[in-house]
């Protein structure tokens, strides 16, 4: 009996040990992990860069996400953000490009910089706070990234609830805007976030955030501002050509 009982003991305390291991591992994540959960449930997991690492971090906190159209028609994040990522992407591969991916930091930076400017009744890449888009990114997407990042910020009208014949022709028109197409369809960039709500006027804030390849971004901000502007210009020049635009 008392053998017994001591191996009842041990396995309790070598249980206990690995509980204990496993909440300090989780308690050391938490700090760096998105989980971004809507009202029904559905929910997102973000993916975050080991500085130094060609892996990636795969970790949970909780974020929520309010209703998105202040008008009171649903709006459903995921759905309506398939719905832009889909015609992007479209116009990607028609342009020869590779096609967006989603990257769930770029994704939660687009939520809430849409909201932000829905709630604050404004439409530019600084945030209400003062923050740039690059101050921006740092929230969830970390000061020592290695991805080159930026951002695209619209301002659209929408009657009714939004469909995905209006977000498609929202992008339409955007990309049929020479420097946004150029800035959308750099081959630079290969994940996207995607952020749009809605106020009770019917306007509708719509945020891109765009990133590259790990490990790209040391390269990028090495490049003078003479290499910026020729491959810019070569880029320009072949989508003029394409499109028979007159700069």
């Amino acid at each position: 009996m008392e053998k017994r009982t001591m191996k009842s003991i041990k396995l309790l305390l070598a249980t206990l040990t690995v509980f204990v291991i496993s909440l300090a591992v989780s308690t050391a994540i938490l700090a760096r992990s998105i989980l971004v959960p809507l009202s029904d449930g559905t929910q997102i997991l973000a993916e975050e860069d080991i500085p130094g690492s060609n892996n990636t971090l795969e970790v949970t906190v909780q974020y929520y996400i309010p209703p998105l159209d202040l008008r009171g028609y649903t709006l459903n994040h995921f759905e309506a953000a398939q719905w832009f990522f889909e015609r992007i992407n479209y116009h990607r591969e028609q342009y020869g490009l590779h096609p967006y991916a989603f990257y769930t930091p770029a994704v939660v930076t687009s939520i809430e910089h849409s909201l932000d400017m829905r709630d604050n009744n404004f439409s530019r890449n600084t945030a209400s706070d003062g923050r740039t888009h690059q101050q921006r990114h740092d929230r969830w997407m970390g000061y020592n990234r290695t991805k080159v990042t930026s951002s695209y910020n619209s301002t659209h009208m929408v009657e009714g609830a939004l469909t995905p014949e209006q977000a498609h022709e929202m992008i339409d028109r955007i990309l049929a805007q020479e420097i946004v197409h150029y800035f959308i369809m750099n081959p630079t960039y290969y994940y996207i976030g995607i952020g749009f709500s809605v106020q009770t006027n019917n306007t509708g804030r719509l945020s891109l955030t765009l990133a590259s390849a790990p490990n790209q971004r040391a390269a990028h901000h090495a490049r003078s501002p003479e290499e910026r502007i020729a491959y810019r210009q070569q880029y320009l020049e072949m989508v003029r050509e394409k499109n028979g635009w007159i700069p």
